[in-house]
């Protein structure tokens, strides 16, 4: 029974999740559990479960007596997010210039050397993800690695955002292959350069994105739902 409760919770979760990454499910949007439950043919409860575990990841939020809505990242929000990132992989990247052995790095170059403009939009986040991710890994400190975990998944839903921008996936795509090279020589100060300088461009690509008209938001008090105004 235990291992049906968690195949449904990880069924709920991953419904949810991947509406809120494709766009399917917006931004503010309100989650209705039992449409969720109906639409995976669950009981309430795992989705309950689910919806609980992606308001720690700061996803979501629940409201008495309005109910549980898709996190609206406001400007402020994404600053703050961008503000941890920054802290977390500079102070990790000093040691994964020490510690991170040739072979994991062959791997990372391997992944981003096989994009190209045929790539799909998952492919490049797969392999953005898990470097950025070995970066932290490498830093070997247990408490850093947990603190970064939690925020991976709106690390995700902002990745979707600055991908807007037509040219980012190739500059971010040669940004990210110097990065390698720089640990692969061991060289932390080109490598915290490169890094300081790569994620400050995401966040400035990030913020444009966001406040294009596209993302207009209207909330309607009565309802408490909010309105993607799409191009």
């Amino acid at each position: 029974m235990e291992k049906q409760t968690s195949a449904a919770v990880s069924k709920a979760y991953e419904y949810i999740y991947s509406g809120i990454l494709s766009g399917d499910i917006p931004m503010g949007s309100l989650l209705s559990e039992s449409d969720i439950s109906k639409t995976l043919g669950i009981s309430r409860s795992p989705v309950r479960e689910a919806l609980n575990h992606m308001e720690g990841e700061g996803i979501v939020n629940r409201f008495v007596g309005r109910g549980t809505f898709v996190t609206d990242f406001s400007i402020s929000d994404l600053k703050e997010i961008f503000e941890l990132r920054i802290m977390f992989e500079l102070h990790a990247i000093s040691k994964a210039c020490i510690y991170m052995d040739n072979k994991r790095l062959d791997d990372l170059e391997i992944k981003f050397q096989n994009l190209n403009k045929e790539s799909q939009a998952e492919e490049y986040f797969s392999a953005n993800t898990e470097l950025h991710y070995a970066i932290i890994e490498y830093a070997g400190n247990s408490r850093l690695r947990g603190f970064y975990s939690t925020l991976l998944a709106q690390f995700a839903i902002i990745n979707r955002i600055t991908a807007r921008d037509p040219e980012h996936f190739e500059r971010s795509r040669a940004t990210h292959l110097a990065i390698i090279d720089a640990i692969r020589k061991r060289d932390d100060g080109e490598a915290r350069t490169l890094l300081h300088n790569h994620l400050i461009e995401v966040e400035r690509t990030t913020l444009i994105e966001f406040e294009k008209p596209k993302m207009a938001r209207i909330h309607t008090q009565q309802t408490y739902e909010k309105t993607i105004i799409c191009e």
